[in-house]
């Protein structure tokens, strides 16, 4: 079945519109604001009739979509993940995540969420500030920017830098 007898059929299945890659206002709805707006990043990039289409409903739903920014300077949450950064584990966890080819956000991820728990799962601006403090990390340790990468489902971020030696 193709991808528009499909929509249509499950517009008339469902009585509600359901756009390109099969998403309707209730899953949108439903996810995160970065998860939002990365699928609305991903519409706008088809270049397409029905791209723009998704990007616009997830516009006027009324929802933050944008990407969050950093937490403030005066969040205690950031001078919490400040503290776990400033660890030899942080350090460990970014150069064996390096090594193993993903993301250094990879293996920080997996430490704050341990450490935070739900304060660093639940707040969108957690996971920019977890960039931030990989990018000075690394470039500390004289590491470069490379190309993004998918970081695995357990992490809280989906995505990060690939960090290459400088």
């Amino acid at each position: 079945m193709s991808m528009g007898r499909r929509a249509s059929y499950l517009q008339h299945m469902t009585g509600e519109e359901v756009f390109i890659g099969g998403w309707t206002l209730a899953t949108l709805r439903a996810r995160s604001q970065t998860e939002r707006h990365q699928i609305w990043r991903r519409a706008r990039a088809l270049h397409s009739a029905e791209g723009n289409h998704l990007a616009r409903a997830i516009e006027r739903l009324g929802l933050p979509y944008r990407e969050p920014e950093p937490l403030a300077a005066d969040s205690p949450l950031l001078a919490q993940m400040k503290a776990v950064f400033a660890t030899p584990e942080a350090r460990a966890a970014a150069l064996e995540a390096t090594l193993d080819g993903l993301p250094a956000l990879a293996g920080l991820d997996l430490l704050l969420h341990q450490t935070l728990g739900e304060a660093y799962r639940q707040d969108p601006a957690a996971t920019p500030t977890a960039e931030a403090l990989t990018a000075e990390l690394m470039t500390g340790l004289g590491y470069q920017e490379g190309p993004r990468k998918d970081l695995p489902a357990r992490c809280v971020a989906r995505s990060g830098v690939f960090w290459r030696r400088g």
